[in-house]
């Protein structure tokens, strides 16, 4: 029986015979027999039972007897690597001869070689759309003028990339959705710079009031969120006011000024900053957010996250959202700009159940809860970074921009 044009099976004098040498490979019997099963059942599954049967008929043997025998077929084997043993875990061994198809000729010289130049094309062209793929920039980033109430700043939008690139106008009809403009009132700043991540879902503002030759002194950090279109349209001096009185109580801030003395080994890094969910007319929600980094390698280490949900009456109960994990970190480039990527592979993710929930935070409870259940892996981007703050894309609803102040513990 052949198994290859020069090897066969010789079922009867127990052995393997190679024509191109004329050498012989002994088998027992039971090799011989699981072979020879295997053989006349080549590419089909063939069970542990039936080998078992085959090579042992009516003798009580266990299991690693049929082990033992497939593994040294394959040692004997070695030289012939188009007879392949496969094993299919919990189930039984299949046969696999490459270079050979024994209901059809063998291919003519120059039909194969052509069949092998489109291949190789063919995986050429596939290796360009996936380097293409994964290289390009999932968003554009665009700069315009902006303003909040009658103060003029700077906005970097970025919009994914089979979005239409959004204009001034266009951007400040968002904002001025969240924020609207408010005659005859002073605000506490001067200027702002910010980030805005404007999706077919989402409308994320971070902004940073009165920053400095493009450095963010981290005070008054505004981070605010909508659902497209359905913006609070808050009055600034409102808004300000209620996030002064809501973060008067912290959930995740770490500032004890004594740790910053204390030299490790290990670097913490620390982010610490409030989101605030803004739905039509709806009550206003915070999200107190934590991160924390803990490098083990130049590109690897431990990753912390932490989410605590309220809103502005306090009726809704706080939601308790923590991820833990290791992080690997990258970097990419999203057209200009370079952003570093935490690929998180989560071991262990907390979510309370609240007693209470307000419109708007019954949105966010499930989207947390949904990928709570279901992600097994989360990318956090950091966009920005100077000495004091950071800017986080953060994977919380639907895609979330948040600028946040950071600090460093010796661990």
């Amino acid at each position: 029986m052949q198994l290859t044009p020069q090897l066969s099976l010789n079922v009867t004098q127990q052995s393997l015979f190679d024509a191109d040498d004329s050498s012989r490979i002994e088998l027992s019997y039971a090799e011989t027999a699981v072979l020879h099963l295997m053989l006349k059942h080549q590419g089909i599954l063939v069970t542990r039972e039936a080998l078992l049967d085959a090579g042992w008929h009516e003798r009580v043997v266990s299991p690693s007897s049929l082990q033992q025998c497939i593994s040294v077929l394959r040692k004997k084997l070695a030289n012939y690597p188009e007879v392949e043993l496969k094993t299919i875990p919990r189930h039984g061994y299949v046969l696999h001869l490459t270079g050979q198809d024994k209901d059809k000729p063998l291919l003519k010289k120059p039909k194969a070689m052509a069949i092998f130049g489109i291949a190789v094309i063919a995986c050429i062209l596939l290796l360009s759309y996936a380097y293409i793929s994964h290289h390009q920039a999932p968003y554009n980033e665009t700069l315009v003028t902006s303003k909040i109430s009658d103060i003029e700043g700077t906005t970097r939008v970025f919009t994914t990339t089979n979005t239409k690139i959004k204009s001034a106008e266009s951007t400040n009809q968002r904002l001025a959705n969240q924020i609207t403009h408010e005659p005859h009132w002073q605000a506490p700043f001067k200027t702002f710079t910010s980030f805005a991540l404007l999706s077919d879902k989402m409308d994320s503002f971070a902004i940073c009031p009165d920053a400095q030759h493009q450095e963010c002194s981290g005070k008054q950090l505004i981070n605010i969120s909508s659902e497209k279109g359905h913006g609070g349209q808050l009055d600034l001096s409102n808004f300000l006011t209620t996030k002064i009185r809501m973060e008067q109580k912290t959930y995740n801030k770490l500032d004890l000024p004594e740790l910053k003395l204390h030299k490790g080994e290990l670097n913490e890094q620390i982010y610490h900053g409030d989101l605030y969910f803004s739905i039509d007319d709806h009550q206003l929600v915070r999200s107190d957010i934590r991160i924390s980094l803990v490098d083990l390698t130049p590109d690897s280490g431990i990753f912390y996250f932490a989410a605590c949900i309220t809103d502005e009456d306090c009726y809704t109960t706080p939601i308790r959202y923590e991820i833990r994990g290791q992080f690997k970190r990258t970097s990419e480039k999203w057209q200009q700009r370079t952003v570093e990527r935490f690929d998180i592979e989560v071991d262990k993710t907390t979510l309370s159940s609240p007693n209470a929930l307000s419109d708007t935070a019954q949105i966010i409870y499930l989207a947390l809860r949904k990928q709570h259940l279901t992600q097994a892996e989360l990318s956090f981007y950091r966009v920005y970074q100077d000495d004091g703050t950071a800017v986080w894309q953060l994977p919380l609803v639907n895609d979330n921009i948040m600028w946040m102040q950071r600090q460093t513990l010796q661990l």
